[in-house]
């Protein structure tokens, strides 16, 4: 009977083992190994931040662009261009133009032009007048008189067509303490302007006709108080003081 040969026992297996152990060895050395890249220190050292810094809003043109013609707007309508006398009264104050002739009721006054009271002709052509019949209850003087005047004409407001779709009128709503300082010392923005008003003022004696510069002298029923403005300066306060402007921002703080 024939003997078959055992058969010889394979070495693939074997080599095949000693290569995976090999591989795995070579895997788990370079991890080991310290990294050859270079470290460098950073000086100053990064600040991680928790949350983003605020972002700050930028008004777009066109908003900007709306306010001004809505400034613009209410201050050509502000003063009426006419021929006709404008009642000047204690119950009507009024803002007048350059060429305005104002009558007086209750009075044997004849209308009055204003550039017969302002007398000087440096004053330009579209300059405009705030004209108020001082009365006893002027007890803040000249200072009162402004205040008071620009608070009460720009809080009415006017109606005016094709401006702005979202609102009836134009108006601007000054607070009654905006006159007053600033926590900082330093003067408000109506107050600067009071300030420079008051000083620049004309005050027309009713019964002497002759013109008055002195701010601590008015009498109740005998004058006039005429102030002058520029048209900017009237969009300026407009601007400041319309609804969207932040009141409480001192960015806008000037100093005397």
């Amino acid at each position: 009977m024939a003997v078959v040969a055992s058969a010889k026992p394979s070495l693939v297996p074997a080599i095949m083992a000693l290569l995976v152990l090999i591989v795995f060895g070579y895997i788990l050395f370079s991890d080991l190994k310290p990294s050859s890249s270079t470290e460098h220190d950073i000086n100053p050292p990064i600040e991680i931040i928790d949350a983003p810094p605020p972002l700050t809003i930028i008004t777009e043109p066109t908003d900007l662009l709306k306010k001004e013609q809505e400034a613009e707007a209410f201050v050509n309508q502000l003063a009426i261009a006419t021929t006709e006398p404008i009642t000047v009264d204690k119950h009507n104050d009024q803002f007048v133009r350059h060429d305005s002739i104002i009558t007086l009721p209750n009075t044997d006054k004849q209308a009055l032009a204003i550039k017969d009271i302002v007398q000087d002709d440096a004053i330009a052509d579209d300059a405009l007048f705030y004209v108020h019949s001082v009365t006893d209850k002027d007890v803040q003087g000249l200072w009162g008189i402004v205040q008071t005047g620009l608070i009460n004409k720009f809080r009415q407001g006017l109606r005016i067509e094709g401006i702005s779709q979202n609102k009836d009128r134009l108006q601007a709503v000054i607070p009654a303490n905006a006159d007053e300082k600033l926590p900082s010392g330093l003067s408000s923005f109506l107050g600067s302007i009071l300030a420079n008003k008051v000083d620049s003022s004309y005050i027309y004696n009713l019964n002497s006709h002759k013109m008055g510069r002195d701010s601590n002298i008015i009498h109740p029923g005998q004058q006039l108080v005429v102030i002058h403005f520029t048209p900017d300066e009237l969009k300026k306060i407009y601007q400041f003081f319309s609804e969207q402007r932040n009141q409480e921002i001192e960015t806008f703080a000037i100093t005397d």
